[in-house]
């Protein structure tokens, strides 16, 4: 049977090297995400977009989901400075 971790195990606390994002900049950031995930869904629920741009759509979509959960289960204050760099400039 293969080893399947739980969400617990994912959380890098006790790993050498890590140092998390304060709450503060995590609930700023996890705002700012929602708040572009919520524009995303808008705009994907446009009628008449092209094929490309219902792709890019979903892609970001998905990125966002990501960097969200990133956050959720403890990001590096790194971590956090690149999804917020990534977000800040669109």
């Amino acid at each position: 049977m293969a080893y399947i971790p739980d969400d617990i195990s994912q959380i890098p606390v006790n790993h050498p090297g890590y140092t998390p994002a304060s709450d503060d900049e995590r609930e700023r950031l996890t705002i700012l995400l929602h708040e572009r995930l919520d524009q995303v869904i808008d705009q994907e629920q446009q009628a008449g977009l092209s094929r490309q741009d219902r792709e890019r759509l979903a892609a970001m979509h998905k990125q966002i989901r990501a960097d969200l959960a990133a956050i959720r289960y403890g990001a590096t204050e790194r971590t956090v400075r690149e999804i917020e760099r990534r977000y800040r400039s669109r």
